[in-house]
This record gives structure tokens, C-alpha cells and sequence, in this order.
């Protein structure tokens, strides 16, 4: 009885043994499922945009320049003032120059006075004239007093002549004395800030040293190089939409102008002119601006974060992802269509409703069992 007893204790901790056995096999052989994050694959509208990269410059920039000899005698501006177009800005000293005028105009009236004797002398040498033609038909007298009243004539009709020019000169000249004395006052062409300011009340200026600059920022442009592999699809009036690291966070807008019609040889690449909406002068000529030139939007796009593509590179439009097939990971090979920021095109390779896995992670694989990360 006893042996019997024996036996069955013996028997019963065989088959525990063996039970718990099977239960570490049987856990060994099917490990705990991976957490990842998993979004489910949608179509989107995709917009087909290009990148621009460029320093915003003003289309209106001026150099204004000093026109007569002197020193400024005045300069309030200061640099980043504004401006009108015709606002006087720098003044020089004009005492000389108004001398100069006053001096012209004396010259005026000399030659006037001389014009006016000039024209007395060929009035009385033309009488005489008249006179002497009337005596030689009636013998009064000779043929060389005839020839003599003629060249007083022909003489007296010369000075008046002479005397015409040279009222004309001086009225020349005194029209350059006021044009001078007008230059000693330095206008802005255009409106505008001042960009630069070159001298300071008390400089000695003279034709054709720099003053000031004026630059309008309300009329900005973007000049971007782009590769001309980029240049088939952008048209002028396409939307651009940029950043300017001064304003983080705030995206300006501009417009196509145009694009230059020969690309460089060296960088192989083409300038893309852009307008700027420019309305609250909040950018200034300088900055340097990233954005992108709209060309266009691919409806029912599927995009995924590009963290989710495996590839060894960057460049490679074929790749392959996870998707979730009854629970587990599945490769699936993607073809890459127009890559945006984080963001991949999948052209081919993935369909609306797909579970797919969002991230990489080397423990997953062909197979492996997945849920998703709470």
C-alpha cells in the first residue's frame, strides 16, 4: 500500500514538472507584441510647391549725389528716417553761388545795354547809308564815300550780331549760376527711408561725391536661384509663401514675376524674381527669406511621416515601410513620390484604410506581433 502511495505522488510531480515545462516553452516561443505608434493611411490633398531660398532686395534703391562744391551746411535726416519724393534732405553752403548769380546777372545787363547801343549805331549807320546812295546820284560825291557808308552799314548790322550773342551767353550763364545755387539743395528723387547716411553738416562735398541713399521698402523682391530641374512647372503669378527668421512663426506672401531666361552655367541653376506683399513695412531689404512657390495640388495624395520609410538613401525613390496585417508587422515596398518637409508622397505601394506602422524601430520585422502604443 504504502509503494502504491509512493507511486503516485511520484507520478504527480512528474506531470507538474512537465506541465510547467511546456508553459516556458510555450512563452519562449511567443514573445510580448511591440509597441509602436500606428496611424491608419488616408488620402489628402497634397500641394505641389517648390523650394526658394534669397535675400529680399527693394526695386527702388537710389544714390543720391552731390552736384556743386561746398560744404553742407545742413543734414537732419538720420539714417532710417523717411522720406517723400522731391523732399529736400541736405542743403549746401550757397553763399558763393548767389554771388555768382548776382555777378550773371550784372553780365546780363551789360550785354543788354550793349545790344541796345549796337542797334542806335546800325539805325544811324543805315540813314547814312540812305543819305549817301541819294548825294551819289546827284554828283554830291564820290563812289568811295558810297563804299564807305556801305561797309558802316555791313559793320554796324555785325555788331549788332555780336552784341545779340553775347546777350545770349550771358543769359547762359546766368541760368547755369541759378541752376547751381537750386543744386545746393539735395532733394530725394524718390520716396523712401534713408538707408545711408554718407556725410554730416560741416563735410566738404563736390561733384560727384555720395550723400545719402534711399531705399522703399514698400517695394520688395525675392531673387531665388532654382535648380532647373525645378524650373518646368512655376509660371508667373504663382503664390509664394516665405519666412524671414525676424518674424519666427510668421509666413509673408509674394507673387512670380518672373524667371530669368538663361540658367548658369556653373550652379545650373535659373533666378526666379518675386514680388512681395510688402503693406505694414515690416520687412526691410537684406533679410534673408525661405519658402516655397505653389505650382499646384495632387488631389487624394497619400502621406505619411517620413520617419515610417526605411531607406538607405536619401535619394532612393524606391523604399519599404510596416504595415499591420492580422496583428503583425508586414514589409511593404513604397515608391516616393514629391517629398515635403517631414512629410513623403507614396506613389505607389499603400492604400487609403492600411494600418501603418509610423516609426522605426529595430525590433520590429516581418511577422513580428504589434499593438499599438497607449
Amino acid at each position: 500500500m504504502r509503494l502504491v502511495l509512493i507511486a503516485v505522488v511520484t507520478a504527480a510531480v512528474l506531470l507538474d514538472a512537465c506541465s510547467r515545462r511546456e508553459t516556458q516553452s510555450s512563452a519562449a516561443a511567443d514573445p510580448p507584441p511591440v509597441s509602436a505608434s500606428i496611424l491608419t493611411v488616408d488620402a489628402v490633398s497634397l500641394p505641389l510647391t517648390i523650394p526658394v531660398t534669397g535675400t529680399l532686395v527693394s526695386n527702388t534703391r537710389v544714390d543720391v549725389k552731390a552736384e556743386v562744391i561746398g560744404h553742407i551746411s545742413r543734414f537732419d535726416k538720420e539714417e532710417g528716417d523717411p522720406v517723400a519724393a522731391g523732399e529736400p534732405v541736405a542743403w549746401v553752403d550757397d553763399e558763393n553761388f548767389r554771388l555768382a548769380v548776382r555777378q550773371a546777372e550784372s553780365a546780363v545787363q551789360l550785354a543788354a545795354a550793349g545790344l541796345e547801343r549796337a542797334r542806335l549805331l546800325a539805325a544811324h549807320s543805315r540813314s547814312e547809308l540812305e543819305r549817301a546812295e541819294n548825294l551819289v546820284r546827284s554828283g554830291g560825291i564820290t563812289d568811295k564815300d558810297l563804299k564807305a557808308a556801305q561797309l558802316a552799314d555791313h559793320d554796324s548790322t555785325a555788331q549788332v550780331a555780336l552784341a545779340q550773342a553775347q546777350l545770349e551767353q550771358a543769359d547762359a550763364a546766368l541760368a547755369v549760376a541759378r541752376k547751381h545755387v537750386r543744386d545746393t539743395v539735395i532733394y530725394a528723387p524718390v520716396p523712401g527711408e534713408i538707408q545711408h547716411k554718407m556725410v554730416n553738416k560741416g563735410s566738404y562735398v563736390e561733384a560727384p561725391t555720395l550723400v545719402f541713399s534711399i531705399v522703399d521698402n514698400r517695394r520688395l523682391e525675392l531673387e531665388s536661384p532654382v535648380p532647373s530641374a525645378d524650373l518646368a512647372p512655376i509660371r508667373a503669378g504663382q503664390r509664394v509663401a516665405f519666412q524671414v527668421n525676424s518674424y519666427l512663426g510668421t509666413t509673408f506672401e509674394g507673387r512670380v514675376i518672373d524667371i530669368n531666361p538663361a540658367v548658369d552655367e556653373q550652379t545650373r541653376a535659373a533666378k526666379v524674381r518675386i514680388q512681395v506683399s510688402n503693406a505694414g513695412v515690416r520687412l526691410k531689404a537684406g533679410m534673408f527669406a525661405q519658402g516655397r512657390i505653389l505650382t499646384g495640388v495632387t488631389a487624394n495624395a497619400i502621406v505619411i511621416p517620413a520617419a515610417a520609410v526605411y531607406r538607405d538613401d536619401r535619394s532612393a525613390k524606391s523604399s519599404y515601410v510596416f504595415v499591420i496585417q492580422e496583428g503583425k508587422a508586414c514589409r511593404r515596398v513604397v515608391r516616393i513620390g514629391h517629398e515635403r518637409d517631414s512629410a513623403l508622397e507614396i506613389v505607389e505601394g499603400l492604400s487609403p484604410g492600411e494600418q501603418l506602422i509610423a516609426e522605426q524601430n529595430i525590433e520590429i520585422a516581418e511577422g513580428v506581433r504589434v499593438q499599438p502604443r497607449k
